[in-house]
């Protein structure tokens, strides 16, 4: 009886779960998609964001 090998492939987003960020370094990545997303709005109107 022989068992098969489960890889477990870390690479792709579906693994996001098990890479270990630095909480810092994710509230500014965040922060940076927010102001990113507040300036579109202020100076492309809401045509500069997609849906």
């Amino acid at each position: 009886m022989s068992t098969a090998h489960i890889s477990h492939d870390t690479s792709g987003s579906t693994a996001a779960h098990a890479r270990h960020h630095n909480p810092l370094a994710v509230a500014v990545r965040n922060l940076g998609i927010l102001l990113d997303t507040a300036v579109r709005v202020l100076f492309l109107g809401r045509d500069g964001v997609r849906y």
